[in-house]
């Protein structure tokens, strides 16, 4: 992980700077801000959110990622508006909330296929990454995957940390044994499972805020089957894709654009 809060996409007037909140990593098949930022019209300043390097060892709070991602770029900076995709949307908003006590006005928030966490946000995306580790025997997997959704139908709604935890243990165990197999070396397997402890933290503190209400002052961009979240903005834009491709579609950026544009930004 980088040791910065921020990566630059795009340069532009940074008195209407443009924020991106989205996990963003290398091999994962949905499409991020990286490329949606070069569908949008130049001479933009967008930045969008890294991770911090703490995650990949614990699970950190809400307001550890919020103090984290307070640590703007230097510079005469305003943020206009603030983007986030999938659980990106529930930090979005409370990024908001804390720049506008800084700057006197709130942020805009554009939002994409936003999606509130819950217990079973671990279940779905520890299995989409069971399924990619084919070096394993199916069964092993399946029972891997069925101890996790059980762990995660049992927990009570005060028990996301330790379900969390428990759920990255898992991975541990099952992943490590894939990169055996695999004949990786040390410092890369553990590369691979700081990074899912990192995703899981992610959740883990997305988990903790409540962006229902900041939500409803937003526009939602949303994939064909829509998103939880999306019922809660003030308005929704549906398109007839597939939430990995939303962020790779010149339609979805010409809207965006339109609303960017609305705001002088």
């Amino acid at each position: 992980m980088s040791t910065q809060s921020w990566r630059r996409l795009g340069e532009g007037d940074p008195t209407r700077t443009v924020l991106a909140v989205d996990f963003d990593s290398a091999g994962r098949p949905e499409a991020g801000f990286r490329r949606f930022a070069a569908h949008l019209a130049p001479e933009r300043e967008i930045w969008l959110t890294d991770q911090p390097a703490a995650a990949e060892r614990e699970l950190l709070s809400a307001a550890d990622y919020l103090r984290w991602w307070g640590l703007m770029p230097k510079g005469p900076r305003r943020v206009d508006t603030v983007m986030g995709y999938c659980v990106g949307g529930v930090f979005a908003s409370a990024l908001a909330d804390e720049i506008a006590a800084r700057q006197g006005e709130r942020p805009a928030l554009l939002l994409f296929d936003p999606e509130p966490v819950d217990r079973l946000s671990l279940y779905r995306d520890f299995r989409k990454a069971a399924d990619t580790m084919a070096v394993l025997p199916e069964q092993q997997r399946a029972e891997a995957a069925a101890e996790v959704l059980a762990v995660c139908e049992a927990a009570g709604d005060d028990d996301f940390t330790a379900t969390a935890a428990h759920v990255v243990k898992v991975y541990e165990t099952v992943a490590g044994a894939a990169f055996d197999l695999l004949g990786l070396d040390e410092e890369t397997s553990e590369d691979l499972l700081g990074l899912f402890r990192s995703y899981v933290s992610y959740l883990h503190a997305a988990r903790q805020l409540r962006p229902e209400e900041g939500w409803a002052a937003a526009l939602a961009l949303t994939s064909a089957r829509s998103s939880p979240g999306a019922v809660h903005a003030r308005a929704e834009q549906r398109f007839p894709l597939d939430t990995a491709a939303l962020l790779d579609d010149a339609a979805v950026a010409a809207a965006a654009h339109r609303f960017l544009l609305e705001r002088g930004a």
